[in-house]
This record gives C-alpha cells, structure tokens and sequence, in this order.
C-alpha cells in the first residue's frame, strides 16, 4: 500500500520515481523508492491488527535540491505519513547528483 501511495505522490510532484532502483535513463531529478520494514505493531486476540511499513524514499537532484525536498515532505505530511528520518547522504562527482534519503512510515489497518 505505502509504495503505491508514494508513487502517486511523487507523480503529482513530478518526479520520475522507480523501486528499487531507477532502470530508465536517469533525469536532472528522480527518486527512488526501497522497502524497509513490514510490521505487525498491534493485536488483538493475537491477531494483527494494525501493519506499519516503512520505505526510503531516495531523491537524486542535480543543483539544487532543496525546493524539491521542501515540496516533497510537506507532501508526505499533508497525507498523514510518519516521516522517521531524513538524512543528506552526498554528492556524487562523477554524476552530479545530490543524494537525500526520507525514510517515511506508514500504518494501515490489517485486513486479512
């Protein structure tokens, strides 16, 4: 649920986005998305009843990246995501793309 969710949110953000990683030819600014965790945090009658998934959403940005990453997270919080880190992670010389990981959480009521 939380990657198609995030794949709508940066399609109206228009961000190229793939998961995984990115397999078409890279453009001045996309993302990538990569499954983290997948857990049962509530029960009842030991059945879960609540699931929590976690994704990295990696944003690639040559210039300027910090409008895109400004748009994205108040994106991610007007739709009710958790977001539990965010982290620079570097520049790339050789491609010259800037490197910023989102690590966003979501939870959903478990049906089975």
């Amino acid at each position: 649920m939380i990657l198609s969710e995030l794949n709508a949110l940066l399609d109206e953000v228009k961000v190229p986005v793939e998961t995984g990683y990115f397999s078409s030819k890279a453009p001045a600014q996309y993302a990538v998305l990569t499954p983290l965790t997948e857990d049962f945090e509530l029960f009842a009658d030991n059945t879960p009843q609540i699931d929590t998934q976690q994704v990295r959403l990696t944003l690639y940005a040559k210039g300027n990246y910090l409008y895109l990453r400004r748009i994205i997270l108040q994106r991610l919080l007007a739709e009710n995501f958790t977001i539990t880190s965010r982290n620079y992670i570097q520049y790339d010389r050789d491609s010259g793309y800037h490197q910023y990981a989102i690590d966003v959480a979501k939870t959903y009521r478990w049906e089975d």
